[in-house]
């Protein structure tokens, strides 16, 4: 059986090989994914944080970087949150402005605000799915009222959207959250949706304005906040702090009501329209090669920009709202995340690796009910590159079928089994929903049949099963790494370790260079700042010697580890050498830390202030 996962053990791991908290600018998560924005990507350890248990994959691109955990993220991502703090709307590191750059960064911002949209447009799904049911089980039809009314709340989400993009858009943007959500709900006032209703134009402060409505729009309201978020910025160093409390809020409001109506709004409106009529063609013209064309695509840009499909859900949520259904976002999620739960599944009923195994069967419930395939990409096909092969393939063949017989989704959310009643539509459309079955026939077969008569090799989770047959915890007992004053855990100069975050504490402050080891064992990781050496103890212990508070402010040389990774260490074995005089020039805390990082798994933890010592009874 898996060894359940410690959460504090594993935010403190991923922390350390991300640079130290020090390094984070901003921490945020998706469903499946730690995303961290960090200052200098020189100080992270990929390699060490694949390696922690439970991470299933590490995707950096420039100093952005995303630890793939899977449906573990909410409960890992608090544990994170206590050990850094809140880091919304800390600034970036600047990067070269080239164009693939460029390309990628708005794809990463766009997927940043539509994240956290994505559980309500899933929850109008399942809503969907509800009516239907009713519908088809107990004959409730559209002029009942209980059907009406929870039509009402899945179809709110589309109307409404521009509401819920102005608060993600805001908060990614660093303005007012409610003033956007001001702004959008005026655009979607009753008296104004009247006005657009009669098209033309109109004039506001003496100013051309197009009549236009502006339920389920994205783009345009992304756009005005963004400007909103300038505006912001500027007012704030115009106004005197004296008038700025009232003063602000009403000239922001007032002055982006303007630009978004006589700018942002009919831009954003333009280049809808611009993608609306390109989908438009290809659905016409190429609907054959339109969702196998896209599954090229994030097949190559995936690797370089994970997550970049939450950018493209606008384009879903507008065909949804003027054609009434999707036959180009919906259906590449619906090829692509069904799929892997078939690979998983077929992958776990032919191997004999029992980690393996353990993997693959919750990865397979994922993807077919959950509609989460990132277990299985990273946690199987990322490691073994025929089965990612196999996973392509089942999913090109299915979007060349799906693209022939013109497979429609009438809500969002139809790419699991889940939400396979998503494809009947309200109206009930039979055909469409046996094409959906046979669709998910086909990735079935196809799944089956390429893992079974491929040959690939699962021996890289050789590894992870020797990794898990750990020894039963042994008491211990952690020695001072350092000859100097004694500092009880209550007394440490940060909060993080005085609380014990991170694990049971003391430490030293020095009076020499030398920095020991507080018992033997096999080093684990070294910091990429030097700062932080974890130990793999005798027994069972994990212990972090933490050298200095605020150290990674050092320069290269003045800490110098004479460890190097996988060497085996003595209790009192010297680990490194430090610049006393460094820490006292840059007036640093020079306090050497040890932490018990899984004192949680003891029985027992206290200090023996008189000895020096942490003592682990298990």
């Amino acid at each position: 059986m898996a060894k359940k996962l410690n959460y504090a053990d594993m935010a403190a791991a991923i922390i350390t090989q991300l640079g130290g908290k020090e390094n984070l600018t901003n921490v945020n998560h998706c469903a499946t994914r730690l995303r961290v924005v960090v200052r200098d990507e020189a100080k992270v350890n990929p390699d060490a944080l694949k390696k922690i248990p439970g991470v299933l994959g590490v995707e950096a691109h420039a100093n952005q970087v995303q630890v793939i955990v899977g449906q573990i993220i909410e409960d890992l991502f608090l544990e994170v949150e206590k050990r850094v703090g809140k880091t919304d709307g800390v600034t970036q590191k600047p990067q070269e402005k080239k164009l693939v750059t460029i390309f990628s960064n708005f794809l990463q911002l766009m997927a940043g605000i539509m994240s956290p949209v994505i559980p309500s447009l899933i929850a109008a799904g399942f809503l969907t799915c509800l009516l239907l049911l009713l519908n088809l089980v107990f004959g409730l039809d559209s002029t009942n009222s209980t059907y009406i009314i929870l039509n009402n709340l899945a179809q709110s989400v589309f109307y409404f959207l521009p509401v819920f993009v102005a608060y993600t858009s805001a908060k990614k943007f660093d303005t007012e959250p409610v003033l956007a959500m001001l702004l959008a709900c005026w655009l979607l006032y009753p008296d104004w949706v009247t006005m657009a209703g009669a098209g033309g134009y109109t004039s506001y402060f003496g100013i051309p304005t197009l009549l236009t409505t502006y339920n389920g729009a994205v783009l345009q309201i992304i756009l005005s906040v963004w400007v909103m978020s300038k505006l912001d910025q500027a007012l704030k160093k115009a106004l005197p702090l004296s008038v700025r409390h009232f003063l602000k809020p009403f000239l922001l409001i007032l002055i982006t009501s303007v630009i978004t109506l006589t700018l942002t709004g009919p831009l954003g409106g333009l280049v809808t329209n611009y993608i609306a009529m390109f989908i438009a063609w290809i659905r016409n013209y190429a609907s054959w090669a339109a969702v196998p064309a896209i599954i090229i695509f994030a097949c190559t840009l995936g690797l370089l920009c994970p997550g970049f499909h939450l950018a493209l859900i606008p384009i879903a949520t507008t065909s949804l709202a003027t054609v009434g259904y999707d036959d180009f976002i919906n259906i590449w999620f619906f090829c692509c995340t069904i799929t892997p739960g078939f690979i998983a599944l077929a992958v776990a009923l032919k191997s004999r690796q029992r980690r393996l195994k353990e993997i693959a069967f919750p990865a397979s419930i994922s993807a077919l009910f959950g509609g989460i395939s990132e277990p299985t990409t990273y946690g199987i096909s990322y490691k073994m590159p025929k089965v990612y092969f196999c996973s392509i393939a089942t999913s090109l063949i299915t979007g060349l079928y799906a693209g022939f017989v013109h497979l429609k989704c009438y809500g969002f959310g139809g790419y699991s089994l889940t939400n396979i009643l998503l494809y009947l539509g309200e109206n009930g459309d039979t055909a469409n929903f046996i094409k959906a079955l046979i669709g998910v026939g086909i990735m079935a077969v196809c799944s089956f049949v390429f893992v079974f008569l491929t040959k690939w090799d699962d021996s890289v989770y050789n590894e992870d099963d020797e990794s898990e047959a750990v020894p039963a915890l042994a008491s211990i007992e952690l020695s001072a790494p350092a000859e100097g004053v004694y500092i009880a855990q209550e007394k440490i100069a940060d909060p993080v370790f005085t609380a014990g975050t991170l694990g049971a504490c003391f430490g030293i402050r020095p009076q020499t260079d030398e920095v020991k080891a507080p018992i033997s064992g096999i080093i684990n990781s070294i910091a990429p700042t030097k700062h932080a050496i974890t130990i793999k103890g005798e027994g069972g212990a994990e212990v972090m010697v933490h050298i200095g508070i605020d150290s990674m402010k050092l320069d290269e040389h003045e800490i110098e580890p004479l460890v190097e990774v996988g060497q085996t260490v003595s209790r009192g074995q010297q680990l490194a050498r430090i610049d006393l005089e460094a820490f006292k020039a840059k007036q640093l805390d020079n306090t050497i830390i040890v932490i018990l990082l899984n004192s949680a798994a003891y029985a027992e933890v206290r200090a023996d202030d008189q000895r020096q010592q942490l003592i682990a009874a298990a």
